[in-house]
């Protein structure tokens, strides 16, 4: 993994990034870029160089000043010069510096309007979240080569924040690309078994975990959980983590995620095109232990649980089929129209658990419908809440996570799409209305009057195609942001 390291000198033979604004059609950099001759950014013009905002390139200055190379990074408008365009320049760094080869690397941040300590923690979380792979069934070894050494050019003084901020933004970084591991597994190799072992490895550090088997949860009548889970050879599992802090807690948060480690759809079984990724359908799930991942060494003072059912939604013998009447932990009633309208029903049980936690909010996380798709594309994982205040923290914090929400309201007359003539609910609405509305209206009924937030995740939690911060996969979205939302709750123990 690349280290990151602080000094006010660097060894010229090294290559060194230089930030690089666009005004109209000028191109231009700033003070920063301490002794860059300008006939530097007019050759790299003639040589093909526009300057479009992401964009990097390589040039060799005359007589080796200031570096025998340059990176060259697009910055794009100067006054809009902010953490979330820093990200972005991180990881376009990982991948240029990756493509060529380059052992060092020597950045020199430019001046901006916010704290240099943010602009470097979000340097190093887009560094990081670019130069993320996913190998481990490569049989051959990965060409790929990532910097031994970012060094981050800045005066003496300032190294105790930046240092701080480094961790901090590799923290981030860090914990994303660990839910990226767990949803890129191949589902054989992460059923709730497996993943409940994986669960029980975050133990300690003030973080407990309770694994719920079959026998259990029948016990506590989860009995959509365990229909969904009767047509596959893998048992069920419910997984509750709990980190308790050292003094008195300031709130008390339960974090609930979608765990279907591979959904085939059941009986209404998908075409073969949509099981393709089927295996981030426990997306929400990772997000939920990564969160844990970094609470070990964060210890915020929030008192935060962890729910995650955990099953296959698999064709049988013994599958439950449209028609079946499911009946969830809080003792509400479901009539299943529709086998591959299985995360709800095993989200209904689990958000009943955090509900009887009395918490004083609950946050579900899940891969819940793809008409979140048709509303909002791929950009927007899609938020819906019966709390105001806790929408806007939300907010706040996937807007320094730079994971984009947009929230879609729980209109009351959607209710009737609910309705069921044998059952308390039906587990799907009106076809083709407001598919991704009426999942949230029904995971409403399961958490009774807390303050919660759903967030829709089926748009966001895969692409197939590489972005600057992640490769074609896994993205690991709102493990950041939920982390963002403990922290400004709670703080940093550490």
């Amino acid at each position: 993994m690349t280290r990151f390291s602080l000094s006010d000198r660097f060894d010229p033979k090294d290559p060194l990034a230089v930030f690089v604004f666009q005004k109209g059609q000028q191109l231009f950099w700033d003070g920063a870029a301490k002794n860059c001759p300008p006939a530097v950014l007019q050759t790299a013009k003639e040589d093909g160089y526009r300057g479009k905002p992401g964009g990097s390139f390589i040039v060799r200055p005359p007589e080796g000043k200031p570096a025998q190379r340059l990176l060259l990074l697009s910055a794009g408008e100067r006054d809009e010069l902010r953490p979330p365009v820093f990200r972005l320049l991180g990881a376009t760094a990982a991948k240029r510096a990756s493509d060529v080869g380059m052992k060092t690397l020597n950045v020199r941040l430019p001046k901006a309007s916010g704290p240099l300590e943010k602009n470097i923690e979000a340097f190093v979380e887009g560094f990081l979240l670019g130069s993320y792979r996913y190998l481990r069934h490569k049989s051959s070894p990965d060409k790929t080569v990532m910097p031994d050494e970012i060094v981050f050019l800045v005066p003496e003084k300032r190294r105790v924040s930046l240092d701080a901020a480094i961790s901090q933004g590799a923290l981030y970084a860090e914990m994303t690309n660990y839910a990226r591991d767990l949803i890129n597994e191949p589902p054989s190799l992460k059923t709730p078994e497996m993943l409940s072992q994986k669960a029980s490895e975050l133990a300690g550090d003030r973080i407990k975990v309770e694994i719920f088997k079959k026998d259990v949860l029948a016990k506590r009548g989860m009995f959509a959980l365990l229909g969904v889970n009767r047509g596959s050879a893998h048992p069920p599992a419910l997984v509750h983590l709990r980190y308790v802090p050292a003094g008195k807690p300031k709130a008390r948060l339960a974090l609930v995620g979608k765990g279907i480690t591979f959904d085939s759809g059941g009986l209404s079984l998908k075409a073969s095109g949509g099981m393709k990724t089927m295996k981030c359908d426990m997306s929400g799930a990772a997000a939920v232990f990564a969160v844990f991942h970094a609470l070990r060494r964060l210890q915020p003072r929030l008192e935060v649980h962890g729910i995650t059912p955990l099953t296959e939604n698999m064709p049988d013998g013994n599958a439950y089929k449209p028609g079946d009447v499911l009946r969830a932990a809080n003792g509400k009633t479901i009539e299943v129209l529709n086998t591959d309208a299985e995360g709800r029903l095993v989200l209904a049980d689990a958000l009943s658990f955090a509900a009887d936690l009395k918490p004083d909010a609950i946050v579900d996380v899940a891969t819940l419908t793809g008409a979140a798709t048709v509303a909002l594309g791929k950009a927007y994982t899609a938020l819906m809440s019966n709390n105001d205040v806790m929408t806007e923290k939300i907010r706040r914090a996937s807007e320094k996570s730079g994971e984009k929400i947009w929230r879609l309201p729980l209109e009351p007359s959607y209710k009737e799409h609910l309705h069921s003539a044998v059952a308390d609910l039906k587990n799907i609405g009106n076809e083709g209305e407001a598919g991704t509305i009426i999942g949230g209206l029904f995971l409403q009924e399961f958490v009774g009057q807390t303050p919660w937030v759903h967030l829709d995740i089926a748009a966001t939690a895969w692409t197939n195609k590489a972005t600057p911060m992640a490769p074609a996969g896994a993205t690991g979205v709102m493990a950041r942001t939920l982390l963002r939302y403990i922290l400004a709750e709670g703080g940093a123990g550490r």
